[in-house]
Protein backbone atom coordinates (compact mmCIF):
# COMPACT_ATOMS: atom_id res chain seq x y z
CA UNK A 1 0.00 0.00 0.00
CA UNK A 2 2.91 2.40 1.21
CA UNK A 3 4.24 1.86 -2.36
CA UNK A 4 0.73 2.62 -3.74
CA UNK A 5 0.70 5.64 -2.59
CA UNK A 6 4.50 6.40 -3.19
CA UNK A 7 4.17 5.73 -6.84
CA UNK A 8 0.78 7.64 -6.60
CA UNK A 9 2.65 10.79 -5.50
CA UNK A 10 5.43 10.55 -7.79
CA UNK A 11 2.72 10.35 -10.69
CA UNK A 12 1.58 13.46 -9.57
CA UNK A 13 4.93 15.65 -8.62
CA UNK A 14 6.05 14.56 -12.12
CA UNK A 15 2.24 15.61 -13.89
CA UNK A 16 2.92 18.85 -12.12
CA UNK A 17 6.29 19.49 -13.28
CA UNK A 18 5.22 18.75 -16.71
CA UNK A 19 3.07 21.79 -16.49
CA UNK A 20 5.46 23.86 -14.97
CA UNK A 21 7.23 25.51 -17.91
CA UNK A 22 3.34 26.61 -19.51
CA UNK A 23 2.47 27.63 -16.11
CA UNK A 24 5.69 30.00 -16.46
CA UNK A 25 4.85 30.85 -19.70
CA UNK A 26 1.44 31.82 -19.05
CA UNK A 27 2.66 33.65 -16.05
CA UNK A 28 5.02 35.67 -18.34
CA UNK A 29 2.17 36.30 -20.96
CA UNK A 30 -0.11 37.90 -18.54
CA UNK A 31 2.82 39.95 -16.85
CA UNK A 32 3.67 41.38 -20.19
CA UNK A 33 1.70 44.30 -20.51
CA UNK A 34 0.66 45.51 -16.84
CA UNK A 35 3.78 48.39 -17.41
CA UNK A 36 3.61 51.13 -19.60
CA UNK A 37 5.54 50.42 -22.34
CA UNK A 38 5.29 46.69 -22.55
CA UNK A 39 3.19 44.57 -25.47
CA UNK A 40 0.30 42.81 -23.71
CA UNK A 41 0.45 39.21 -25.60
CA UNK A 42 -1.21 37.08 -23.46
CA UNK A 43 -2.56 34.81 -26.59
CA UNK A 44 -2.92 31.05 -26.38
CA UNK A 45 0.13 29.12 -27.49
CA UNK A 46 -1.94 26.97 -30.44
CA UNK A 47 -2.78 30.37 -31.45
CA UNK A 48 0.76 31.65 -31.81
CA UNK A 49 1.82 28.47 -33.27
CA UNK A 50 -1.13 28.70 -35.65
CA UNK A 51 -1.02 31.48 -37.37
CA UNK A 52 2.62 31.93 -37.54
CA UNK A 53 2.80 28.29 -39.23
CA UNK A 54 -0.94 29.03 -41.64
CA UNK A 55 -1.13 32.93 -41.60
CA UNK A 56 -0.70 32.84 -45.34
CA UNK A 57 -2.96 30.18 -46.15
CA UNK A 58 -6.01 31.67 -44.22
CA UNK A 59 -5.23 35.23 -46.13
CA UNK A 60 -5.27 32.74 -48.95
CA UNK A 61 -8.87 31.84 -48.03
CA UNK A 62 -9.91 34.75 -46.58
CA UNK A 63 -9.06 36.22 -50.07
CA UNK A 64 -10.99 33.83 -51.83
CA UNK A 65 -14.03 34.24 -49.87
CA UNK A 66 -14.27 38.02 -50.25
CA UNK A 67 -13.63 38.42 -53.89
CA UNK A 68 -16.13 36.00 -55.18
CA UNK A 69 -18.71 37.59 -56.01
CA UNK A 70 -21.17 34.19 -56.37
CA UNK A 71 -20.61 34.06 -52.78
CA UNK A 72 -22.43 37.15 -52.15
CA UNK A 73 -25.47 36.72 -54.60
CA UNK A 74 -27.95 34.83 -52.25
CA UNK A 75 -29.03 36.27 -48.87
CA UNK A 76 -27.82 33.74 -47.02
CA UNK A 77 -24.69 32.99 -47.69
CA UNK A 78 -24.42 36.89 -47.42
CA UNK A 79 -26.02 36.92 -43.83
CA UNK A 80 -23.31 33.79 -43.28
CA UNK A 81 -20.17 35.73 -45.03
CA UNK A 82 -21.10 38.97 -42.42
CA UNK A 83 -21.41 36.71 -39.40
CA UNK A 84 -18.41 34.72 -40.06
CA UNK A 85 -16.37 38.30 -40.94
CA UNK A 86 -17.43 40.08 -37.71
CA UNK A 87 -16.45 37.00 -35.39
CA UNK A 88 -13.01 37.03 -36.68
CA UNK A 89 -12.37 40.71 -37.15
CA UNK A 90 -13.50 40.99 -33.41
CA UNK A 91 -10.91 38.09 -32.57
CA UNK A 92 -8.46 39.99 -34.59
CA UNK A 93 -8.30 43.41 -35.73
CA UNK A 94 -5.67 45.88 -36.38
CA UNK A 95 -5.45 50.10 -36.98
CA UNK A 96 -3.72 52.73 -38.82
CA UNK A 97 -0.64 54.55 -37.49
CA UNK A 98 1.24 57.74 -38.83
CA UNK A 99 5.36 57.37 -39.71
CA UNK A 100 5.84 59.64 -36.31
CA UNK A 101 3.67 57.15 -34.05
CA UNK A 102 5.28 54.22 -35.89
CA UNK A 103 8.98 55.64 -34.92
CA UNK A 104 7.79 55.95 -31.26
CA UNK A 105 6.09 52.35 -31.85
CA UNK A 106 9.44 51.29 -32.58
CA UNK A 107 11.36 53.43 -29.62
CA UNK A 108 9.10 51.38 -26.99
CA UNK A 109 9.68 48.14 -28.61
CA UNK A 110 12.96 48.22 -28.73
CA UNK A 111 13.65 49.64 -25.31
CA UNK A 112 11.26 47.09 -24.33
CA UNK A 113 13.85 44.50 -24.69
CA UNK A 114 11.26 42.67 -27.59
CA UNK A 115 12.47 40.77 -30.24
CA UNK A 116 11.64 41.87 -33.60
CA UNK A 117 11.55 39.97 -37.27
CA UNK A 118 10.89 41.37 -41.03
CA UNK A 119 9.62 38.79 -43.39
CA UNK A 120 7.97 38.19 -46.72
CA UNK A 121 3.98 39.53 -46.40
CA UNK A 122 1.72 36.91 -46.42
CA UNK A 123 -0.30 38.09 -48.33
CA UNK A 124 2.06 38.06 -51.42
CA UNK A 125 2.91 34.70 -50.45
CA UNK A 126 -1.16 34.23 -50.72
CA UNK A 127 -1.54 35.64 -53.68
CA UNK A 128 2.00 34.61 -55.27
CA UNK A 129 2.55 38.20 -55.76
CA UNK A 130 6.47 38.64 -55.51
CA UNK A 131 7.68 41.86 -56.76
CA UNK A 132 10.79 42.88 -58.62
CA UNK A 133 10.65 46.35 -58.42
CA UNK A 134 8.67 46.99 -54.36
CA UNK A 135 9.91 45.39 -51.32
CA UNK A 136 8.76 42.14 -50.60
CA UNK A 137 9.94 41.79 -46.92
CA UNK A 138 7.61 43.81 -45.17
CA UNK A 139 5.86 41.88 -42.35
CA UNK A 140 7.36 42.99 -39.21
CA UNK A 141 6.44 40.27 -36.38
CA UNK A 142 7.31 41.61 -32.71
CA UNK A 143 8.01 39.59 -29.44
CA UNK A 144 6.93 35.72 -28.90
CA UNK A 145 5.60 36.31 -32.52
CA UNK A 146 8.91 36.97 -33.94
CA UNK A 147 10.23 33.74 -32.24
CA UNK A 148 7.75 31.72 -33.64
CA UNK A 149 8.38 32.98 -36.98
CA UNK A 150 11.67 32.87 -36.77
CA UNK A 151 11.54 29.34 -35.46
CA UNK A 152 9.19 28.40 -37.98
CA UNK A 153 10.82 30.47 -41.22
CA UNK A 154 14.20 31.00 -40.87
CA UNK A 155 14.48 31.31 -44.63
CA UNK A 156 11.91 34.16 -45.00
CA UNK A 157 12.46 35.89 -41.71
CA UNK A 158 15.20 37.57 -40.03
CA UNK A 159 15.55 39.33 -36.40
CA UNK A 160 16.30 43.03 -37.12
CA UNK A 161 17.93 45.89 -34.73
CA UNK A 162 16.01 49.45 -33.86
CA UNK A 163 18.78 50.98 -36.59
CA UNK A 164 17.39 48.19 -39.53
CA UNK A 165 13.85 48.42 -38.30
CA UNK A 166 13.73 52.78 -38.82
CA UNK A 167 15.03 52.37 -41.66
CA UNK A 168 12.86 50.13 -43.29
CA UNK A 169 9.70 51.92 -42.20
CA UNK A 170 11.00 54.90 -43.39
CA UNK A 171 11.42 53.15 -47.04
CA UNK A 172 8.38 52.08 -46.58
CA UNK A 173 6.42 54.69 -46.46
CA UNK A 174 8.40 56.04 -49.49
CA UNK A 175 6.87 53.84 -51.25
CA UNK A 176 3.36 54.42 -49.85
CA UNK A 177 3.19 51.53 -47.77
CA UNK A 178 0.13 51.81 -45.07
CA UNK A 179 1.58 50.80 -41.43
CA UNK A 180 -1.53 49.04 -39.45
CA UNK A 181 -0.64 47.59 -36.64
CA UNK A 182 -2.59 44.22 -35.67
CA UNK A 183 -3.64 42.98 -32.00
CA UNK A 184 -6.45 40.50 -30.51
CA UNK A 185 -9.67 40.70 -29.27
CA UNK A 186 -9.65 44.75 -28.58
CA UNK A 187 -6.78 44.47 -26.15
CA UNK A 188 -5.14 47.24 -24.93
CA UNK A 189 -1.21 47.22 -25.92
CA UNK A 190 -1.87 43.53 -27.94
CA UNK A 191 0.66 44.26 -30.67
CA UNK A 192 2.19 41.37 -32.69
CA UNK A 193 2.50 42.63 -35.96
CA UNK A 194 3.14 45.60 -37.53
CA UNK A 195 2.61 45.52 -41.34
CA UNK A 196 3.48 47.82 -43.96
CA UNK A 197 0.69 47.21 -46.55
CA UNK A 198 1.23 47.51 -50.90
CA UNK A 199 -2.73 48.87 -51.41
CA UNK A 200 -2.53 46.44 -54.50
CA UNK A 201 -1.36 43.64 -52.48
CA UNK A 202 -3.15 43.92 -48.88
CA UNK A 203 -5.85 41.55 -48.14
CA UNK A 204 -7.58 43.31 -45.23
CA UNK A 205 -7.27 46.32 -47.42
CA UNK A 206 -8.90 45.09 -50.21
CA UNK A 207 -11.72 43.54 -48.88
CA UNK A 208 -12.47 46.19 -46.35
CA UNK A 209 -12.99 48.40 -49.42
CA UNK A 210 -14.48 45.71 -51.43
CA UNK A 211 -16.93 44.18 -48.68
CA UNK A 212 -16.71 46.68 -46.23
CA UNK A 213 -15.16 44.76 -43.40
CA UNK A 214 -13.57 46.07 -41.01
CA UNK A 215 -10.41 44.70 -40.99
CA UNK A 216 -8.63 47.54 -39.67
CA UNK A 217 -9.84 50.73 -37.72
CA UNK A 218 -8.97 54.31 -38.65
CA UNK A 219 -5.89 56.31 -37.42
CA UNK A 220 -5.67 58.92 -34.63
CA UNK A 221 -5.50 61.56 -37.20
CA UNK A 222 -7.28 63.29 -40.07
CA UNK A 223 -5.61 64.63 -43.22
CA UNK A 224 -6.07 68.61 -43.63
CA UNK A 225 -6.05 70.62 -46.92
CA UNK A 226 -4.40 74.33 -46.69
CA UNK A 227 -6.46 74.97 -50.52
CA UNK A 228 -3.98 78.28 -50.73
CA UNK A 229 -0.68 76.26 -50.26
CA UNK A 230 -1.96 73.53 -52.77
CA UNK A 231 0.15 74.09 -55.83
CA UNK A 232 -2.78 72.15 -57.47
CA UNK A 233 -3.01 68.65 -59.29
CA UNK A 234 -1.89 69.99 -62.77
CA UNK A 235 1.82 70.84 -61.00
CA UNK A 236 1.82 68.18 -57.70
CA UNK A 237 -1.07 65.98 -57.28
CA UNK A 238 1.08 63.12 -55.48
CA UNK A 239 -2.05 62.82 -52.96
CA UNK A 240 -4.24 61.43 -55.57
CA UNK A 241 -2.11 58.65 -56.42
CA UNK A 242 -0.71 58.02 -52.43
CA UNK A 243 -4.01 57.85 -50.80
CA UNK A 244 -4.88 54.02 -50.60
CA UNK A 245 -8.65 54.50 -49.57
CA UNK A 246 -9.70 57.13 -52.02
CA UNK A 247 -9.66 59.70 -50.02
CA UNK A 248 -8.54 62.38 -52.30
CA UNK A 249 -10.31 64.13 -55.21
CA UNK A 250 -9.87 66.90 -57.13
CA UNK A 251 -12.63 69.61 -56.45
CA UNK A 252 -11.30 72.59 -58.44
CA UNK A 253 -7.94 71.80 -59.82
CA UNK A 254 -6.52 70.85 -55.84
CA UNK A 255 -6.41 67.98 -53.82
CA UNK A 256 -9.68 68.12 -51.43
CA UNK A 257 -10.23 65.86 -48.49
CA UNK A 258 -12.90 63.08 -48.15
CA UNK A 259 -12.72 63.43 -44.79
CA UNK A 260 -15.71 60.20 -44.39
CA UNK A 261 -12.97 58.30 -46.29
CA UNK A 262 -9.68 59.07 -44.79
CA UNK A 263 -7.81 56.93 -42.21
CA UNK A 264 -4.91 59.14 -41.24
CA UNK A 265 -2.17 57.03 -42.62
CA UNK A 266 -0.26 60.37 -43.62
CA UNK A 267 0.75 58.87 -46.85
CA UNK A 268 -0.09 62.10 -48.41
CA UNK A 269 1.41 64.68 -46.00
CA UNK A 270 5.15 63.15 -47.01
CA UNK A 271 5.06 63.87 -50.37
CA UNK A 272 2.68 67.20 -50.76
CA UNK A 273 5.14 69.69 -52.23
CA UNK A 274 3.63 72.64 -51.59
CA UNK A 275 3.13 70.95 -47.68
CA UNK A 276 -0.65 71.85 -47.98
CA UNK A 277 -1.34 68.61 -46.33
CA UNK A 278 -1.23 68.34 -42.89
CA UNK A 279 -2.54 65.55 -40.00
CA UNK A 280 -4.92 67.27 -37.39
CA UNK A 281 -5.56 64.74 -34.10
CA UNK A 282 -9.01 63.88 -34.18
CA UNK A 283 -10.86 64.86 -30.20
CA UNK A 284 -11.38 61.95 -28.45
CA UNK A 285 -9.44 59.15 -31.23
CA UNK A 286 -7.41 56.57 -29.58
CA UNK A 287 -5.01 53.71 -30.17
CA UNK A 288 -6.16 50.34 -29.09
CA UNK A 289 -3.37 47.83 -29.86
CA UNK A 290 -0.60 50.52 -29.57
CA UNK A 291 -1.92 51.89 -26.30
CA UNK A 292 0.82 51.28 -24.17
CA UNK A 293 3.80 51.92 -27.02
CA UNK A 294 2.70 55.21 -28.08
CA UNK A 295 1.93 58.40 -25.98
Amino acid sequence: MKRLVRSYRAIRVAVSLSFLPLLMREALLLHMGHEKGSIHQDVPGFIIWLMSRYEHLMMRTLNYLAMRDWMYRRDLNRRIMDFLSRRMMSFVNGEVLTLDEVRELLGSIFEGGYTVAIGTCPCRRALNMLSDDVPNNTDMVIGLWAEEYLRHYPGLYHRIDKAEAEELVESFDRYGYVHQLYGFRSQEGSAYVLCNCNKDVCIPLRTQKERGYQSFRKGRSLAMLDEEACLGVEECGACLTRCPFDARVVEGGKGAVKEDMCFGCGLCVTTCKGKATTLERKKGAKLIYARRLVS
